[in-house]
């Protein structure tokens, strides 16, 4: 399971927030308790003290048995060394007589009572409650204390839960912003609103945003310079060969054409190269145009038709949707005839590779399917980078894809391979760019 700060610091503040109210909760409980116990011991201590004042003899001297209900307070009232009350409001009921001044609780007549004793010279007053209605009326009481935080807990909980995903929303904007980020957009992370203790991790961030720009500035000088400096090398001696041919004798003819095969190949590296670093360039706003789709694709495809031509593959367009994109006219170019130059290198004679041009969701897609080998899921994330080759066996830079890859993020557009799924072999090589 994937660990997230703000799961764990919501769970853990909940987590709190819900012992403090378990223990204040039970502590509510228990002084409740323990306050309404109090409250009706005062009240029996009352009503016996009642009793001393001379209310005793509103008593009826003999009640009906078991008329009182089984809630009520019962009081008796001995007098001198008479063997029965003086007054009592439940006569049936024997409460002890020799009980010591004070509060006790005993059993009396099969339940359990509270018994409050006034002795005085010449009388013994006795209130009496039953222990099972105090403990009833001092539940009932304690049990409303525990509402509040019934309430209150879960409240607390919604609390924390906005609490802390406004304390993190910060983070996941500068989350947002490194997400952004490529080789082409390198921006420091903003530290408007950042908290203190989160100021640093973020210009560290900022210093290791700072240090690979310059990396990746120095690897494209270092291969825009290198392509610059071979070129011209490689076309003196290109044309030197081509000088060279006629005075060639016959039998050394073939180590002749595998000399100027090498230095087509390198001509053709450099080549990529410097359109490699033409595409990880800024981009130039004043050159940016708005480019027809279709137009770019067909003159793609006139550009690699004699090759196709030459090994029998067909070349066709399932769908072309009117579409415009803002680009650089050469950079759209470049992606398009590195995808189906791909494809043609990869489809076996004979074979078919089509063609389309879709918009989806604002974005003009250009899909390029042929009928070759396909490639690995594994290696398929690989594709696009630099120098790979998924087949050693055919000729190529590893460039190719990486060079559309580049162009595509320049302009806020995407870049995908994936193989097919309709029965046939070959790779599906996609192109997006923000529809115009």
């Amino acid at each position: 399971m994937i660990k997230s700060l703000r799961n764990q610091l919501v769970l853990a503040l909940c987590v709190l927030a819900s012992i403090v109210g378990v223990v204040q909760g039970v502590s509510s409980y228990q002084l409740s308790k323990a306050g309404m116990s109090a409250l009706l011991d005062l009240r029996l201590e009352q009503v016996a003290t009642r009793m001393r004042a001379g209310f005793a003899e509103s008593l009826p001297s003999i009640p009906a048995r078991g008329s009182q209900s089984e809630r009520d307070i019962v009081i008796t009232i001995w007098k001198d060394e008479q063997a029965t009350p003086y007054r009592s409001t439940e006569p049936s009921l024997p409460l002890p007589r020799d009980a010591p001044a004070g509060f006790v609780t005993t059993a009396v007549g099969g339940d359990e009572w509270r018994i409050y004793t006034l002795r005085e010279p010449s009388m013994v007053i006795q209130v009496a409650q039953r222990s099972a209605v105090r403990h009833e009326l001092t539940t009932e009481r304690a049990v409303n204390t525990l509402w509040p935080m019934v309430v209150l807990v879960p409240l607390v909980w919604i609390a924390v839960l906005l609490v802390v995903r406004r304390s993190l929303r910060k983070l996941n904007s500068l989350g947002a912003q490194v997400q952004a980020m490529d080789v082409s957009h390198f921006q420091p992370l903003s530290t408007t609103g950042v908290p203190i203790e989160i100021r640093p991790f973020v210009d560290s961030i900022n210093l290791m945003i700072e240090r690979l720009a310059q990396s990746i500035e120095s690897e494209r000088k270092f291969i825009s310079d290198a392509a610059h400096e071979l070129r011209t090398p490689l076309t003196a001696l290109q044309l030197q060969a081509d000088n060279l041919q006629p005075h060639i004798a016959p039998r050394n003819q073939e180590r002749f054409r595998e000399l100027r095969s090498g230095i087509t190949r390198s001509g053709g590296l450099i080549a990529q190269l410097l359109r490699l670093a033409r595409a990880d360039a800024a981009l130039q706003a004043e050159m940016v145009t708005r480019v027809e789709v279709g137009a770019v694709v067909v003159a793609a495809v006139a550009e690699v038709l004699p090759i196709a031509m030459k090994r029998g593959i067909d070349i066709g367009a399932d769908e072309m949707a009117s579409a415009f994109v803002q680009a650089v006219e050469a950079d759209v170019g470049i992606a398009v005839r590195n995808l189906v130059s791909n494809a043609i290198r990869y489809t076996p004679d004979g074979g078919q590779v089509d063609l389309s041009v879709q918009v989806r969701d604002d974005m003009v897609w250009i899909d390029v399917t042929d009928t070759g080998p396909g490639m690995a899921e594994e290696l398929l994330p690989r594709a696009f980078d630099r120098f790979f080759r998924a087949n050693t066996q055919i000729e190529g830079s590893g460039l190719g894809l990486s060079i559309v890859k580049a162009i595509a993020t320049k302009y806020g557009g995407s870049a995908s391979l994936r193989n097919r799924h309709d029965g046939q072999s070959g790779i599906v090589a996609s192109v997006g760019f923000p529809s115009a």
